[in-house]
């Protein structure tokens, strides 16, 4: 039995946070805790570029450089509903167009030799990185 003093300091928590990622029972709770925090820092991130005249090229840089690995990150530990995907790449795309799209999404994302900039899609970014995962454990080779 504990002591009263310790018994007051008791408490019990409803989320954990484990390498900057909350984990929770409560789905609402975990996309406020995660996906909220995430936007916020997004825009906050693309925001401190925006006052640079970077080109179309150097905007998708930017893009690619601090605002991909963070969601590739979140993706790896928990998985990201559409609608905070389909957020994150509205917001991709205004900062590189500086407001509303000149071009068609899928012709920015593909190839230089197709016509497009190489922008990153982010619904294939995290596929290619589940299926890379997946066969990494499916290998039985040992890892060092």
């Amino acid at each position: 039995m504990l002591p009263d003093h310790l018994v007051n300091r008791l408490e019990s928590k409803t989320s954990v946070k484990i390498l900057g990622i909350h984990f929770t029972y409560d789905l609402c709770a975990k996309r406020k805790l995660n996906c909220d925090d995430l936007i916020k820092s997004i825009k906050e991130k693309l925001r401190i570029w925006r006052c640079r005249d970077l080109t179309v090229i150097g905007r998708i840089q930017i893009v690619k450089t601090f605002i991909v690995p963070i969601l590739l990150y979140r993706a790896s530990m928990i998985c990201l509903d559409k609608e905070f995907l389909n957020e994150a790449n509205s917001i991709m795309f205004s900062s590189i167009w500086k407001g509303k799209d000149k071009v068609k999404r899928l012709a920015l994302v593909s190839d230089v030799e197709d016509g497009g900039l190489k922008a990153p899609h982010l619904e294939s970014i995290i596929r290619t990185q589940r299926i890379l995962v997946c066969k990494r454990l499916a290998n039985e080779q040992t890892s060092n």
